[in-house]
């Protein structure tokens, strides 16, 4: 089958506002699952969900093999801890994200009826009439600022303890092909497993696809995790980012990956000291690079001692599982995210490519 290029740009472009815009951090990812759900409900897969917000899109193929791959809906975010009497929230952080990410962000708060509230974080010392002497080590100082007088006064705008709240950035176009925005890791990946369910939608020949829009991704694949003892799959292919390191006094040496140059394949990443990762299956990596070599896709290599992905948490599940990944390379991760569109149009393509040639043994 023709893989149309400029079609995918097209339906990346329009599609990645919706989802990037849309709330879901780890935890409260109903309206992620819900948006996804509305875009693949007119295909032939089979939609179900579970107690973890885990949906899952299965498709019956004719080859032997159980298939699943993992695109993440959550994304870091915020959970306020403390009210405090003059108004402003007090938070902790939803997964990853360093203080230095949080001045003067506009904010989301979600409400337990659904609402969402503007907000503004700031800091003890926001520059005047006190500036920070450093940067500041924890989000303990930081403060979200939604314009109430009083404790009384947020109450009555549905705002609570534990009310989650997304980091808001609008999706921007950046020169020719790049764009940035909020929650590329994962919806640019969700974006890409949508649409790889749709180029399979009336097609049968493949192995058993299970397209897994997981949760809870950012603070442990917890949703990944779940899925995977459930189906039981043979192969696991996690979709997410990898670092584009190709910034300035970044020297080359010390490049994970770059804006551009293609699609990433994964060879291993960890945790951390003590931690498990992922050590990519060999057969698996070879299957990918095989795929990407035949159609001439680009594709970048990552093996990085750092990060986590879906997979790094179930391969060994099961008595053990073939695990992978392919990626997307990422600028300044959890924060103002930056992607190469083409990088997403050669990452659509290689899954593609990949599943239509996969025979599991």
């Amino acid at each position: 089958m023709e893989f149309d290029r400029a079609a995918v740009e097209k339906d990346f472009r329009e599609r990645i506002k919706t989802l990037s815009s849309t709330f879901g951090p780890s935890g409260f990812e109903e309206e992620v699952v819900e948006e996804v759900r509305k875009e693949l409900s007119a295909t032939d897969f089979e939609l179900s969900d579970d107690l973890m917000l885990n949906l899952i899109a299965h498709k019956k193929g004719r080859k032997p093999g159980k298939l699943l791959v993992a695109a993440h809906t959550d994304e870091i975010g915020l959970i306020v801890r403390h009210i405090d009497r003059k108004g402003f929230l007090w938070f902790e952080t939803l997964g990853g994200i360093a203080p230095q990410q949080f001045f003067g962000k506009h904010v989301i708060v979600r409400t337990e009826e659904g609402k969402h509230i503007d907000g503004i974080v700031n800091y003890v010392k926001p520059g005047r009439p006190q500036r920070a002497p450093e940067l500041p080590k924890d989000v303990h100082g930081f403060f979200i600022e939604v314009g109430a007088e009083s404790y009384e006064e947020v109450r009555e705008m549905g705002i609570e303890e534990g009310a989650p709240v997304s980091i808001d950035y609008p999706v921007i176009n950046l020169g020719r092909h790049r764009l940035g925005g909020k929650a590329l890791d994962d919806r640019a990946l969700v974006f890409i497993l949508e649409e790889v369910v749709k180029l399979f939608d009336g097609r049968d020949d493949i192995p058993d696809f299970y397209a897994a829009f997981t949760s809870q991704e950012e603070v442990g694949a917890r949703g990944a995790i779940v899925a995977a003892q459930k189906i039981q799959p043979d192969v696991v292919v996690a979709l997410d980012m990898s670092l584009a390191t190709d910034i300035p006094h970044v020297p080359e040496s010390e490049y994970v990956n770059e804006l551009g140059k293609g699609t990433s394949i994964k060879i291993m990443d960890k945790l951390g000291a003590g931690v498990q990762g992922l050590i990519a299956n060999r057969q698996v990596v070879k299957d990918m690079k095989s795929a990407a070599k035949k159609h001439d896709i680009p594709y970048q290599i990552e093996a990085y001692a750092a990060g986590a992905t879906d997979a790094s948490f179930v391969q060994t599940l099961n008595h053990g599982t073939r695990a992978g990944g392919i990626q997307i390379p990422m600028r300044y991760v959890h924060s103002y995210e930056v992607v190469d569109v083409r990088d997403v149009v050669d990452t659509v393509e290689l899954l593609y490519r990949y599943i239509e040639q996969l025979t599991i043994e």
